[in-house]
């Protein structure tokens, strides 16, 4: 049985991947930005990780 098959493959497929990864892009980016209003250098820093955890979740990223 392939992964588009099963109960719960509607929540990996491509499109899902992509929306979850952009969500996560424009929440690191937000917090880079209020980091750089602030001078809180300690969010800065969290906020480039999760930035590149967004686009690691990318589908694009996936060459299954």
């Amino acid at each position: 049985m392939t992964s588009e098959r099963r109960a719960g493959a509607r929540w990996f497929t491509p499109r899902v991947r992509m929306l979850l990864a952009r969500v996560v892009v424009i929440v690191g980016v937000v917090i880079a930005l209020l980091a750089l209003v602030t001078a809180r250098w300690g969010l800065l820093f969290v906020a480039v990780i999760v930035v590149g955890l967004g686009a690691a979740m990318s589908p694009a990223r996936r060459r299954s």
